[in-house]
């Protein structure tokens, strides 16, 4: 089985409940691709170890700059 990262869709709340268990936002859960597919399409989970979509600005600090 696969490992997903639940990230909690477009609000970044929702969570998911499999096999009587909840997971939230930031959990990680495990289970077959083919009952993943329509989670990962809608935004609730996505393969666990998967770079961020999301970029992160780096920030120089003043210290460190020669101006």
């Amino acid at each position: 089985m696969t490992k997903y990262k639940v990230t909690g869709g477009q609000d970044g709340l929702s969570g998911v409940e499999v096999a009587g268990k909840r997971y939230e936002p930031g959990e990680t859960i495990e289970m077959p691709p083919k009952k993943a597919e329509w989670l990962i399409e809608i935004g609730i989970l996505e393969v666990a170890g998967k770079a961020s979509a999301t970029p992160v600005e780096e920030t120089k600090d003043e210290e460190d700059s020669d101006a």
